[in-house]
């Protein structure tokens, strides 16, 4: 009888809830090319190969723009020779933020949620596009986005 009740509360146990893994940093990624509207082809390379390195990381996830509140913005320069980029790491306050900041007023927070905050700005130089990307994909892991997984997830 003992046997049967042990076998039942074994049975009955609910197994070890499993963690969830962690929510993924999006990011934005808009790349141009300097003194234009558009991308030369340094600057096409350049989306690619940061894209890739971005998405590697495994929790890190680019997306749209206009879906993310935190953009990576790269300006490559034009000039012929090594590569150069100006890479500007921003972010758009939430609701939630600005409230724990002390904006209680909606018309001010709206006006605040529009704008972009500049978390950290870089310049980067390399032999090629690939170089350029492998640094800055670097910097902004060991950077910004290390500094961003030490903050506890909002619920």
């Amino acid at each position: 009888m003992l046997i049967l009740i042990l076998a039942a509360m074994l049975l009955g146990a609910a197994a070890p809830a499993r963690a969830q893994p962690a929510e993924k940093i999006q990011v934005g990624l808009e790349v141009r090319s300097e003194g234009r509207a558009s991308r030369d082809e340094v600057a096409t390379r350049l989306l690619g190969d940061v894209r890739r390195g971005l998405e590697a990381i495994g929790d890190v996830e680019v997306v749209p723009r206009d879906r993310s509140r935190r953009i990576i913005w790269i300006v490559a320069g034009t000039t012929p020779g090594p590569c150069a980029a100006s890479v500007i790491f921003t972010e758009r306050y939430d609701r939630e933020t600005l409230m724990v900041l002390g904006i209680e007023d909606d018309d001010m927070a709206a006006r605040m949620m529009a704008l972009q905050i500049v978390n950290d700005h870089q310049i980067f130089t390399g032999l090629d596009p690939a170089a350029l990307a492998r640094r800055i994909v670097a910097s902004v892991n060991e950077g910004v986005l290390a500094k961003l997984r030490t903050l506890p997830p909002k619920r």
